[in-house]
């Protein structure tokens, strides 16, 4: 199972240049969690790859939805959630955006606040070199930790795992993307 974690990271680590627009440069992404992947950690969801309005993973196979725009870092309960899972920049890059103070409460629960508009939840937006930006969704309220304008190292501590948001369980939505149109 761990050669398979790891096999799976590299893909994540390495490909972004190959399925990326071809106008964006060069671009290389360390783990954004700080947990170990398949233990404290696993992937939940990958980025939608199938154009259709069926959806597949980067090997073909099920694990995405319908337009799904990144990769899900999740952690098997609320308690670890709680207990507090670090967000980290996957890429040297500037804090482009924050956006903090939306609960963390399930978007089915029925308590759950309105998110119109705000569907990434708690966030922040980081603006890389070759063109390229990355953005984190779903962090837990109060945890981030970095400001507009600053400038964050790979492994930099951006904010916690959370639950804001359109989402029904705690984790980080990492969005890499080309800035160039």
């Amino acid at each position: 199972m761990k050669v398979k974690a790891l096999s799976t990271l590299a893909f994540l680590l390495t490909a972004a240049p190959l399925l990326a627009p071809a106008q964006a440069g060069a671009f290389t992404l360390s783990l954004p969690v700080d947990c170990t992947l398949n233990e404290t950690c696993f992937i939940q969801q990958f980025t939608d790859r199938d154009p259709s309005p069926k959806a597949t993973d980067y090997t073909c196979g099920p694990l995405s939805y319908d337009g799904h725009k990144g990769t899900d870092f999740a952690v098997p309960t609320l308690r670890d959630m709680e207990n507090g899972v670090t967000v980290l920049a996957a890429s040297p890059g500037t804090i482009r955006a924050t956006r903090d103070g939306i609960p963390d409460i399930a978007s089915n629960a029925p308590n759950a606040p309105d998110i119109t508009n705000q569907d990434c939840g708690n966030a922040v937006v980081i603006t890389h070199a070759g063109g390229w930006e990355t953005q984190y969704c779903h962090l837990k309220r109060g945890s981030v930790v970095v400001t507009r304008g600053q400038t964050v190292s790979a492994g930099t501590p951006v904010g916690q795992i959370g639950l804001s948001g359109n989402t029904e369980f705690p984790h980080l939505h990492l969005s890499p993307r080309s800035r160039r149109r």
